[in-house]
């Protein structure tokens, strides 16, 4: 009888747990849209306002970093509900876990690449010697993206040698 009684507990704490999480993911990714939503309009915003100015494109440098951080942050939350919402995730096999790492990292290169683009141009309006960040931002989503491809190589000749 108490090993029975375990088992029911040990199960409605399961069950507590992955409605917390389902909770959890779910407030997340809606909050995370929200804020990215919240920069789409900061930046659309501040492009209306300095199209009376002189320093207009300073302001859409800026409005376009924010888009980026928001891109990102659209895609976090997404890439959060499709790995936790959507999807099953107890039984996974390798090609599936290779091809979530493979969205997140790429996420994050895009990212990175799109900022340092933008940070590039920035610097080359105002003063080269601020092109040094950028510029060592580009090299490592680069860095990242090579190391993508490498781990990708990697685990898809484990995964056919395995078969």
């Amino acid at each position: 009888m108490a090993i029975r009684r375990t088992n029911t507990t040990s199960e409605r704490l399961k069950r507590l747990y992955e409605l917390t999480s389902i909770v959890y993911f779910f407030l997340a990714t809606a909050i995370l849209m929200l804020l990215a939503l919240v920069l789409l309009v900061v930046a659309v915003w501040d492009v209306v306002i300095a199209i009376q100015s002189t320093t207009v494109t300073d302001v859409i440098m800026d409005a376009i970093g924010l888009l980026i951080i928001g891109f990102a942050i659209v895609e976090t939350g997404k890439f959060i509900a499709e790995e936790e919402l959507f999807r099953q995730r107890e039984l996974r096999s390798a090609s599936e876990s290779r091809r979530s790492l493979t969205k997140f990292v790429t996420i994050i290169v895009i990212a990175a690449s799109l900022e340092a683009l933008v940070m590039t141009f920035k610097a080359g309006q105002t003063d080269l010697a601020y092109a040094l960040y950028p510029a060592l931002l580009f090299v490592a989503a680069m860095l990242g993206l090579v190391c993508l491809g490498l781990y990708q190589w990697l685990s898809s000749r484990i995964e056919s040698s395995s078969d």
